[in-house]
C-alpha cells in the first residue's frame, strides 16, 4: 500500500505558499503550509513529515535556527531548502545542517515538484500533465479576489466560511486530515511492529549467542583441561626421555665395558688356546714316547719269559740230574743249587731279572696309569676349551648383532639378553 506523502512548507511569501501547495495537492501529497517559524513548529510536534520544504528566512526564526529546530523535533524528516539565489556559504552550511537539497527558486515551482519527486524515489509528471503555469496564474487571481479574513497560516487559500460549499471543503480538509494521520498510524504500527519483530529476532539471536558463548566457554574450558593434561604428558613423556637416555648411556657404558672385557677374555682364551695346542703336542710326543716304552716292555716282557722258561728247563735238567746224583752214594744236598755254583748263578741271575721285570712293569703299570689319567685330563681340557671358543664365538656374534655405543635409539632401551649372556660366562669363568 503506497502511503500518501505529508509534505510541510514553511515561506513567508504567501503567494510561494499558493502555487506550492496547489502545485504539490495536484500531485497527490498531503501539503501543510506556514507563514511562521512557531506556527510550522508547532503543527511537527503532533503530525510526522516526510519532507519539508522551507525558507532559511522565516519570521522568528533567523538564519537556519528553525531547520536545526525541525532536526530536534523530527531527526528523520528530510529538508528541502529554497533559496532566491544558490550562494556557496549558504549551500556549505545546508550541508553542515544535513539538508536533502538546495533549490533556487524562480518564476516555475514545477522545479521544486521534480525535485521533491527526485527525493521521494516517485516518477514524474509527463509534459502535458498537471497544473500549468496559466492554471496556476488564474487561480492565484481568484485567490486574491476572495475578501480577507478567512484564511489562516494553515489554510493558505484563505477559504471564506460563510460561502456555500464552505463546511463541505472544510469536512473534506478534515476527511483528507484524518485520513493521512489514519495513514501515518498505521504506518507507524507497521513500523513499530517490525521493529518489534527485530527485536524479538535480536532476542533469539541474544539468546543463540549466549548459549553459544556458553559452548565456547565449555569447550575453551574443556580445551584448557585438555592442554594441561598434553602439558603433564609431555612432561613425562620429557622425564621418560631423560631418564631413557640416561639409562641407554650407562648402557652404553656398561656394554662398551663387557666389550673390552670380551675382547681380553678372547685374548687369554687364544693365549691359553695356544697354550693348549702346545700341551696337545707335548702330550702326543709323550703318548708316542709311552708307546714306544710299552713296546719295548713288551719286548723286555718276552725276553725275561723266554730267559724264565729257559731257566725252567734248566732246572727241570738239575732236577734230573739231582735225581742222578741221588740214587749214587753221594749224599743229598739242601738245594740243587748248592751243588752247581753255576746253577746257583742262574737262579740268582733269574732272581734279579724276575725283580727287575717287576719293578719295570710296575713302573710300566704307574706310568700307564699315569699316562691314561694325563690323556683323559687333556681330553677334558679340549673339550672345555671347545666349549669356551664356542661359547666366545656365540657372545662375539651376538654382541656384533647389537647397535654400535654411538647409534641413537628412537625411545627404545638396549637388549638385556646379551649382557646376561656376557655376565653369565664371566660369572662362570670366575667360578672355574
Amino acid at each position: 500500500m503506497n502511503l500518501v506523502k505529508k509534505i510541510l512548507i514553511g515561506h513567508n511569501d504567501a503567494r510561494v505558499r499558493r502555487r506550492l501547495v496547489l502545485l504539490l495537492a495536484d500531485a497527490g501529497f498531503d501539503v501543510r503550509a506556514f507563514a511562521t517559524a512557531e506556527a510550522a513548529a508547532e503543527d511537527a510536534r503532533d503530525e510526522w513529515f516526510d519532507l519539508a520544504v522551507v525558507a532559511p528566512d522565516l519570521p522568528g526564526a533567523p538564519g537556519f535556527s528553525f531547520v536545526d529546530r525541525l532536526k530536534k523535533l523530527q531527526p528523520t524528516v528530510r529538508v528541502l531548502l529554497l533559496v532566491t539565489e544558490l550562494d556557496l556559504s549558504l549551500v556549505v552550511q545546508a550541508i553542515r545542517l544535513s539538508v536533502a537539497d538546495v533549490v533556487a527558486l524562480g518564476d516555475d515551482p514545477r522545479v521544486v515538484l521534480r525535485r521533491i519527486q527526485l527525493l521521494f524515489g516517485t516518477e514524474s509528471t509527463p509534459p502535458g500533465d498537471g497544473v500549468t503555469l496559466e492554471e496556476l496564474t488564474q487561480v492565484e487571481t481568484m485567490l486574491e479576489s476572495l475578501p480577507p479574513g478567512g484564511a489562516t497560516s494553515a489554510d493558505p487559500f484563505g477559504v471564506h466560511t460563510h460561502e456555500p460549499g464552505a463546511d463541505l471543503l472544510q469536512v473534506s480538509k478534515e476527511k483528507a486530515v484524518l485520513e493521512a494521520r489514519f495513514n501515518r498510524l498505521q504506518r507507524e504500527k507497521a513500523a513499530l511492529e517490525s521493529e518489534l519483530k527485530t527485536l524479538l529476532s535480536q532476542g533469539a539471536a541474544a539468546a543463540r549467542l549466549q548459549a553459544e558463548f556458553d559452548e565456547l566457554h565449555t569447550e575453551r574450558e574443556l580445551a584448557e583441561a585438555t592442554q594441561a593434561a598434553i602439558d603433564e604428558k609431555a612432561r613425562r613423556l620429557a622425564e621418560t626421555r631423560a631418564a631413557i637416555a640416561s639409562e641407554r648411556s650407562t648402557l652404553e657404558a656398561e656394554l662398551t665395558a663387557w666389550r673390552q672385557r670380551l675382547g681380553a677374555e678372547e685374548d687369554r682364551l687364544a693365549t691359553e688356546a695356544a697354550r693348549f695346542h702346545q700341551e696337545v703336542k707335548q702330550f702326543n710326543q709323550a703318548r708316542r714316547r709311552w708307546q714306544e716304552d710299552a713296546d719295548v716292555l713288551r719286548t723286555q716282557e718276552e725276553n725275561l719269559r723266554a730267559y724264565e722258561a729257559r731257566l725252567r728247563e734248566i732246572q727241570r735238567q738239575l732236577e734230573a740230574d739231582r735225581v742222578l746224583w741221588s740214587s749214587a752214594a753221594k749224599p743229598p744236598s739242601s738245594s740243587p743249587a748248592t751243588d752247581d755254583a753255576a746253577l746257583q748263578q742262574a737262579w740268582l741271575k733269574l732272581q734279579r731279572a724276575s725283580e727287575l721285570f717287576e719293578s719295570e712293569r710296575n713302573n710300566f703299570r704307574d706310568d700307564r696309569v699315569a699316562i691314561e689319567e694325563q690323556h683323559q685330563a687333556v681330553k677334558l681340557r679340549e673339550e672345555h676349551v671347545r666349549d669356551r671358543e664356542i661359547q666366545v664365538a656365540l657372545y662375539a656374534k651376538q654382541l656384533s648383532a647389537l647397535p654400535p655405543p654411538g647409534a641413537r635409539a628412537a625411545a627404545k632401551t638396549l637388549p638385556r639378553a646379551p649382557l646376561d649372556v656376557v655376565r653369565t660366562f664371566f660369572g662362570a669363568e670366575k667360578k672355574a
